[in-house]
């Protein structure tokens, strides 16, 4: 049984001994700025002890050259501890130098017990480098300091009766304080390198934090360029296009109105004053889109003629566009509280939108709900898909893939919502039975 459960035993005893090592800290290289001024500051405290320990050994009446002998010691480990390059090296001179100091004091004195406090303050200083080689040789020094001369010649090292007497227990008891000491040192280092950890650790997620940030903002401001050049490009074709008409059937009865007939001038007449209409209407939707960027978009309420309106937009349609949009009249005439001039708008951009990318049929209704009134555009399309409904009136954005028709520029149902709304009413769209509708709803007037 005891065979059987040596295994685990020892496993625990293992797995015990691989968690206490480590919990011990691992010595933190510290910033070079940060060492270089605790290097010089330690290196500063051992030529500060260069002539306290010369008026001790005077006063204790010891021999001047064993003074200047044994104090050399000191001097020269200060200095040697300028000359390596290598930190760890400078390090563990000024750790020799420092508590060669306490041994010294502790020999000036006689053994003073209370001259032994000096290892207890000199410790804690070395511990300052934040590094184990110093550390570990300050400790060896003090254990050969008094494990060997304490046991050896206990005098030199203890002035107290019971410790000559019993040197062995008198250096194990200091050992037990250095160890404490070194337990305290020790503790301090890991929590300051737990705080080290959790303050790179929160910078590091912080500067992944930022990244994510500046990756999105960078994504964003590629999507504006984007959706800029796109834009662009969409409103320099919409307005080349009936531009070029207005230009060219201009210069034609400019150039030509002697040999055209009074029809074929009327003709040419009202091509140029649908394309100018065209023309209007889209710097109409881009001047909204601009003012509504600051709140400066105005409605003007009265009680207008629902079907009315809607003619109007029709009546100036190019023929073959007017063949295809089918007006269903309301009966009793449907009157609303809107403005007339927005209400076109919103109308003209529907139609053109049914026609530019709807089916062959585009059909025009009226509904009074009672306290609102609507009109509805519906063609029989494929629709928009699903996964862009939401998305349709949000400015720029074009549901439909480019076909024979020429792309637009994704404004004018986001233009119409928004004049919508600020008339009190709203633009909604919905598929339903092959059937793809968009409904302007107002307030109704009576």
């Amino acid at each position: 049984m005891d065979v059987a459960a040596s295994p685990s035993v020892w496993r625990g005893l293992r797995v015990r001994i691989g968690d206490l090592w480590r919990w011990f800290p691992k010595g933190v290289r510290l910033p070079y700025p940060t060492w270089s001024a605790r290097h010089r500051f330690l290196r500063a405290v051992v030529w500060a002890h260069v002539p306290v320990l010369a008026v001790v050994a005077l006063q204790a009446e010891v021999e001047p050259i064993h003074v200047v002998a044994e104090i050399g010691v000191v001097v020269a480990l200060a200095l040697a501890a300028s000359l390596p390059k290598n930190r760890g090296a400078k390090a563990v001179l000024v750790s020799l130098a420092l508590v060669t100091c306490s041994a010294l004091l502790v020999h000036f004195t006689n053994g003073l017990i209370e001259s032994h406090l000096h290892f207890f303050v000199v410790l804690p200083l070395i511990g300052l480098y934040g590094d184990w080689r110093p550390l570990v040789a300050g400790l060896a020094f003090v254990v050969l300091h008094h494990g060997s001369i304490g046991v050896l010649e206990p005098e030199s090292v203890f002035n107290h009766p019971a410790a000559i007497a019993q040197p062995v227990r008198w250096a194990l008891l200091h050992g037990g304080y250095v160890l404490m000491l070194t337990a305290v040192i020790l503790a301090s280092w890991r929590f300051s390198e737990s705080l080290d950890l959790a303050l790179a650790t929160g910078q590091k997620k912080k500067m992944r934090a930022e990244e994510v940030r500046l990756r999105a903002d960078t994504e964003r401001l590629e999507q504006v360029v984007r959706s800029k050049d796109r834009f662009i490009a969409s409103v320099s074709h919409e307005l080349r296009t009936p531009l070029s008409a207005v230009v060219g059937f201009a210069q034609i009865l400019l150039d030509s109105q002697e040999h055209l007939t009074l029809e074929e001038r009327r003709e040419l007449t009202a091509t140029i004053a649908r394309e100018a209409y065209d023309i209007s209407g889209i710097v109409e939707d881009l001047l909204v889109a601009a003012r509504s960027e600051m709140d400066a978009v105005h409605v003007n309420q009265f009680p207008i003629d629902l079907q009315a309106n809607v003619a109007q937009v029709v009546d100036v349609l190019p023929e073959h566009q007017r063949l295809r949009v089918l007006v269903r009249a309301a009966k009793p005439k449907l009157r609303a509280s809107a403005d007339p001039v927005r209400v076109r708008q919103i109308v003209r951009n529907l139609i053109s939108n049914a026609i530019r990318y709807g089916g062959d049929d585009v059909t025009i209704d009226f509904v009074d709900s009672g306290n609102r009134v609507s009109v509805t555009v519906s063609d029989n399309g494929a629709g928009v898909p699903l996964e862009e409904q939401d998305l349709i009136f949000a400015p720029f954005h074009i549901a439909h893939v480019a076909g024979s028709q020429p792309a637009s520029v994704g404004l004018g149902l986001s233009v119409s919502r928004q004049l919508a709304e600020l008339m009190g009413g709203t633009l909604s769209y919905s598929f339903r039975t092959g059937f793809s509708t968009f409904e302007l709803r107002l307030p109704a007037a009576r």
